[in-house]
């Protein structure tokens, strides 16, 4: 038989659960188990229904016992765990630490089985958790569609012609619509929009032991960025906000909180000039429909002057400012802010409600190359309603889902607190419920660690504190969330149990290949043109997003260098790691290199394909042409001889018929050729007249009228010159 050190892993079959096929009947799948090389995803329908957490345990340790050759090794384990008259969940626990934690042992997934019950306890309870945040959310998002679907059915009778109001108003062939009431279209606008005071904000105290979640309200952010206790090694706020000038005010403000001499290190390669903060560029999905909407709200009801009055006073009506800032509160820099941008003419005055919250949108792949300057004007201006038409929605997962950019800034103090600002509020991490996270609200996202990378670093120290981090300092953190989000997306989180972006778009480049030979079908004179679009849409997005991936590249390596500066600056001074057996930030910062190389060189590959793709297309087309000029050649060939023999015997048959004819008189009646040619002559002559007369308002004067016009364009242009 042998030692179990002989025994190869793969013999030990280490999944309780039915085969794939089989689970993916389920209503859901548990969240995957990081921490080991292998993963188990118990289904939700048994863990919630079928089994309870003691007879899971129990079930695989009895499989675990029978698939293995050593059953006298492994039978006392199973039988002291299934024969106790009273099982308990800390026994169940403590026997397989016991087994699997034994120096002999050839199982790889101790921790993974050790820890079985505790993930599926964790996601019966994360699942209750969601479905209260989702019926909370359905009321709302019910009512609020209703409004939407009401003020777009007003938007479209109004952009009618008046031919087309008229024949509803005789045939009424489209319901009575009218505009939602003034309570409606505030309802909708906040709804979309969330006023300023209300954004959500997370604070998370890391203490060495233990970490502390806080969900507080942008209004009440000063409270939280002055000072800390002093057994709180970092204090992360992050705040959903984009490029404007709220962003601005909240990350001076905060900067300025600083102690004197505590500003913090600066990162001088990753930053800019005279601006030591790292910054990044995400990729995240959206609901197409949701953005759809998002876009539709902000150009319809930004031009609704009458809301104005009204949204601008709910943005901060519920703002309470810290005592210890008066006369220097958030309100009051977002005055001056205003005034100093040139958004409104005097200090007394805020930004409006659109100014302040147009952040929330987030860029189309094509809205602007790359974010570079960062500046407070320098959000996004969208110059277009619709969403984009990417190639990615071709791929039956990627289907609902539009893929956006969003900015990632950080600000860091000496003093241990660290601001994060970023807009971002899509999914991160891809599992096979990708279309389930889409439609969750943005409130339930930012609590999804199986989708949002935010929510991930937010849960990930829970319970545990600093006492994973190499350095218990801001600057560990800063980096770890770079390295942590910067990657993103990808399935790796949950065990790549559905398609990488990149991967769909192999299969999206493989159907546009495909299609390159249907153009030679004569049943869909349109598909030459429409195979073009698609293959331009498949470049621009893949153009852009392997420069957005070269610029990540820089970042990280950039990163790098500060990261080796900071951990020489540490050693000269003495200082050792806290944690030397963790994760140091060189490594972290030289795993996301590898991973953005990756995706890099990846992206590159699908452009040059797509580009070759095109230029086959264009080539076939080619060959089609000249397919088609050689058959119009020989059928040009086939009329040129009818028509010469048309011209030579049709003479003759126009003067064989005329004296062929009874030309004395109408026969069987008492006119005579002079009363035919009066008729049909009168009728030839005018109807030559009509056409010449038609030929010349068209071909004569068309000239002149083109002459005046480009005259008459001259004058406006040189008139507003």
């Amino acid at each position: 038989m042998g030692s179990q050190t002989d025994l190869p892993s793969a013999h030990i079959s280490l999944d309780p659960l039915p085969p794939p096929s089989l689970r993916e009947r389920d209503h859901g799948s548990a969240g995957s188990i990081t921490s080991g090389p292998s993963r188990l995803l118990p289904s939700k329908a048994s863990v919630s229904g079928k089994y309870t957490q003691e007879q899971y345990t129990q079930q695989h340790v009895r499989r675990l016992s029978q698939s293995t050759p050593f059953d006298q090794t492994f039978t006392p384990l199973a039988s002291e765990v299934t024969a106790s008259p009273d099982p308990e969940r800390s026994r169940s626990e403590s026997v397989f630490s016991a087994r699997f934690n034994a120096p002999d042992s050839a199982v790889p997934t101790r921790r993974a089985l050790r820890d079985f019950s505790k993930i599926a306890a964790q996601y019966h309870e994360k699942e209750r958790q969601r479905e209260h945040r989702l019926v909370e959310h359905l009321e709302s998002r019910d009512k609020q569609k209703d409004v939407y679907d009401r003020l777009k059915e007003w938007i479209n009778h109004r952009s009618r012609s008046w031919r087309q109001r008229l024949w509803w108003k005789l045939t009424r062939q489209w319901p009575p619509c009218s505009r939602p009431s003034h309570d409606e279209l505030l309802g909708l606008a906040r709804h979309h929009f969330c006023p300023r005071s209300r954004l959500k904000v997370h604070v998370m105290d890391f203490k060495q032991n233990e970490t502390i979640h806080y969900r507080i309200e942008l209004g009440e952010i000063e409270k939280y960025w002055g000072e800390k206790d002093e057994d709180v090694d970092v204090r992360w706020i992050h705040a959903p906000l984009g490029l404007g000038p709220v962003h601005s005010t909240i990350e001076d403000m905060f900067l300025h909180q600083a102690p004197e001499g505590q500003d913090g290190r600066e990162f001088v390669n990753i930053g800019s000039d005279g601006w030591p903060y790292p910054k990044i560029e995400l990729l995240n999905f959206r609901s197409r429909t949701r953005f759809q909407e998002m876009r539709d709200v902000h150009a319809w009801l930004q031009h609704m002057h009458d809301l104005d009055r009204d949204l601008d006073r709910c943005s901060w009506e519920n703002y309470e400012p810290s005592a210890e800032n008066k006369g220097n509160t958030i309100l009051d820099d977002l005055k001056w802010r205003a005034t100093h941008l040139n958004i409104t003419q005097d200090f007394q005055t805020l930004p409006g409600f659109w100014t302040q919250v147009r952040s929330d949108m987030p860029w189309q792949l094509t809205e602007g190359l790359a974010m570079s300057s960062y500046g407070p004007l320098d959000g996004l201006k969208p110059t277009l309603q619709d969403c984009d038409r990417q190639a990615l929605r071709d791929h039956e997962f990627f289907g609902s889902a539009q893929l956006v950019r969003d900015p990632f800034r950080c600000f860091h103090r000496g003093d241990g607190f660290l601001l994060t600002l970023s807009p971002m509020a899509g999914v991160n991490y891809i599992d096979r419920h990708f279309s389930r996270h889409l439609e969750d609200p943005i409130s339930a996202i930012y609590e999804n660690d199986d989708a949002s990378a935010i929510a991930f670093a937010l849960n990930e120290f829970k319970g545990q504190g600093t006492k994973n981090w190499h350095r218990r300092s801001v600057e560990w953190l800063v980096v770890y969330l770079l390295t942590e989000i910067g990657v993103t997306p990808h399935p790796d989180r949950q065990g790549y149990n559905a398609p990488s972006p990149d991967a769909a778009y192999q299969e999206v480049m493989q159907s546009l290949k495909r299609r390159r030979y249907d153009q030679f079908s004569r049943q869909n004179r349109q598909e030459p043109a429409d195979l073009v679009k698609d293959h331009l849409t498949c470049i621009d997005e893949l153009t852009r997003i392997g420069i957005l991936f070269r610029k990540r590249r820089k970042v990280f390596t950039s990163l790098l260098k500060d990261v080796d500066n900071f951990e020489a600056e540490d050693l000269a001074k003495g200082c050792e790691p806290d944690h030397a057996d963790k994760p140091s930030m060189q490594e972290q910062v030289l795993a996301a290199i590898r991973r953005t190389s990756d995706q890099e060189e990846v992206y590159e590959r699908l452009l040059i394909e797509a580009n070759s793709s095109l230029n086959a297309v264009y080539e076939l087309r080619s060959l089609q042409q000249n397919d088609l000029a050689i058959i119009s050649n020989n059928q040009n060939r086939a009329i040129f001889v009818f028509a010469t023999v048309t011209v030579i015997f049709l003479p003759m048959g126009t003067l064989t018929s005329y004296w062929g004819m009874n030309v004395a008189d109408i026969r069987d009646t008492s006119w005579s050729q002079a009363h035919f040619w009066k008729i049909c002559g009168a009728i030839a002559i005018a109807a030559v007249f009509l056409v010449a007369l038609w030929a010349l308002k068209h071909w004569w004067f068309r000239p002149l009228s083109r002459g005046s016009s480009k005259h008459g364009s001259k004058k406006d242009t040189g008139a507003m010159v």
